[in-house]
Order: C-alpha cells, then sequence, then structure tokens
C-alpha cells in the first residue's frame, strides 16, 4: 500500500494518541484536574516530541477531542470536596487519630457537621439558544448552611441557615423560626463562635432529651471551638486532624453535593415558574417580586440553573 499524506497522519494520530492516553492516565493517577483545552494543547506538544511534520498533523479539534474521549471512555466529572491538597500519610495518620477517638461511641452517635457556601441568586452563565444572548451581572448573595448527619444516616440534623440579615425580606416580616427551619444571621453570614455555641447547645439539649452522648466531628476552623465543653455535657466536641479534613470529612464524600442536587430540583421548578409568569406578563423580569418557592430552605430569589 503506497505512502500518502492520509496514511502518514493516520500513523502520526495513533502513535499521538497512545502516548495522550498514558499522559492522560498518569494525571488521574496523580490527582490533578485536567480539562478539554489542556488536553488538545498536549497533543500537539506531543506532536513536536515525536517530530512529526506539520503535514501529517490534524488540527486537533473540539470535533477531535469528542471522539477521543469517547474511544477511550473518558468523562468530564465533576470533582467533589477538597481532598486533592494533602498527602497520603497525612491521611493515614489522620485516619488513625480518628479511629482512636470514635472507638468509644456507636456508629450512630458518631456525628459530623460541615459547612458549605450556597450562592442561591447565581444566574446560569450558559444558555441554549440559537443567537448569542446578553449576560447578567452575576450576584454574590449568599448564605452559609450548616449539615449534621451520623455515620449510620439513621439520624439527620435539621441544617442551619446562616445569611447576613437578621429577617430577610423574603421572610416577610417573619424569622425562619416562624417559616419552620433554622436560621441566624452574622455580619458576613458565615458561622461565628457563637453560632456554633448556640446550635452545640440545642444539640446537646436534644440528646438530654433522648438520653444519649454523642459525639460530633467538626472540621479545625476557629469558630468551632466550644467556648465551655463542661456545659455540654452529651455532646463531645473533636476536631479533625489539622489539614486532613479535605479527606476525613464525611460530609465532603457527597452528603454537602446531594443536598444542593435536592435543593437545585427546587430551583428549576421556581425557575420554570418565574418563567411562565414572565411570558404571562405577571412579571418584567426573572427573579425579582417573586414570593419565596422553597419555604424549608427560606430562599426567595432562586435563578434559572
Amino acid at each position: 500500500m503506497p505512502r500518502t499524506v492520509k496514511t502518514d497522519r493516520i500513523v502520526a494520530l495513533s502513535a499521538v494518541e497512545q502516548r495522550l492516553l498514558e499522559w492522560v492516565l498518569r494525571c488521574e493517577d496523580l490527582g490533578v484536574c485536567i480539562t478539554g483545552e489542556l488536553i488538545r494543547k498536549q497533543a500537539g506538544v506531543l506532536c513536536d516530541e515525536l517530530g512529526f511534520a506539520s503535514a501529517r498533523r490534524i488540527s486537533f479539534s473540539k470535533g477531535w477531542l469528542h471522539k477521543f474521549q469517547k474511544k477511550y471512555s473518558l468523562n468530564s466529572k465533576v470533582q467533589h470536596g477538597e481532598a486533592g491538597s494533602v498527602t497520603p500519610a497525612q491521611v493515614e495518620d489522620g485516619r488513625q487519630a480518628m479511629q482512636k477517638v470514635t472507638r468509644g461511641f456507636e456508629v450512630a452517635n458518631t456525628y459530623n457537621m460541615d459547612e458549605t457556601s450556597f450562592f442561591y441568586c447565581m444566574a446560569p452563565h450558559r444558555s441554549i439558544t440559537r443567537h448569542r444572548q446578553p449576560g447578567t451581572k452575576k450576584s454574590k448573595k449568599r448564605i452559609t448552611i450548616a449539615l449534621t448527619t451520623n455515620a449510620d444516616g439513621s439520624d439527620v440534623v435539621d441544617p442551619l441557615f446562616i445569611g447576613s440579615a437578621a429577617r430577610p425580606r423574603c421572610f416577610n416580616g417573619l424569622s425562619g423560626e416562624a417559616l419552620g427551619f433554622g436560621y441566624k444571621a452574622s455580619k458576613k453570614g458565615w458561622m461565628t463562635g457563637n453560632l456554633f455555641n448556640t446550635y452545640l447547645l440545642a444539640l446537646k439539649e436534644r440528646m438530654v432529651a433522648e438520653d444519649r452522648k454523642v459525639l460530633l466531628l467538626v472540621d479545625n476552623a476557629p469558630p468551632h471551638k466550644p467556648d465551655h465543653e463542661s456545659l455540654y455535657t452529651n455532646v463531645k466536641v473533636k476536631m479533625l486532624p489539622k489539614n486532613t479534613t479535605s479527606h476525613l470529612q464525611p460530609q465532603d464524600a457527597g452528603i454537602i453535593a446531594s443536598f444542593k442536587a435536592k435543593v437545585k430540583q427546587r430551583q428549576l421548578q421556581n425557575a420554570l415558574e418565574q418563567i411562565d409568569a414572565l411570558m404571562d406578563g405577571r412579571q418584567d423580569r426573572l427573579y425579582e417580586g417573586f414570593a419565596p418557592q422553597i419555604p424549608a430552605v427560606g430562599l426567595g430569589c432562586v435563578p434559572l440553573m
């Protein structure tokens, strides 16, 4: 079979893709996050390293990238948590330390609390449309959500929502308690020492009523230090080892992501209702003047996600 430019390109592409696949798998082993743009760029670099002339190269377009990913079963995945910033040795030491702490408690009496930020008014930056649409200013409105569950999943403590306003406008003058959920306010909408101790006291009172002694694992953030441990007789607070919370934090293993996914489903329903209202002339712009549709969360500004 005579050699042609086309056959030369096929041979060159096969060699490049093999080397590229090895590079991608190596990145995966090292925990390095790579994008499609990086893969396309690396393909060009490998062409240079292999000494392929420009006539033997292809453009490594987005179409090629799609075929490359499909051929080798490579998928774009969202990374959850922050587990990529600690060494295996640190993780193992921290795990052994935690096993000693949790050994004296039943699984059902071992709890973990973690906070997450939620930008509840963040509008989407992409839209499926025939023509380019003008963008909107991205809202920075956020709340902090504290989530607490026990190790076997048999108990889920009601979430605590922390905002910057004592009485948000969407509450219509009511308190979080009157609306049926836990809500507190701090200057920046973050967890503070006072809020944590109030939360801890409520948990202690519940455990006293249930005649239970429990362990509460938290990360080593400054607000998580109890003011007077003797006050919390039925709740022992223990901080996860420093620099290991990204691996050892149970809530970071998908629990928070699952919670946000459920909230997002309500956001989508709210967004559809807002779009209907906009089309019917009942409101003149999205996300404004619309009553809260997530009473269990108390969010009045819910974007189209």
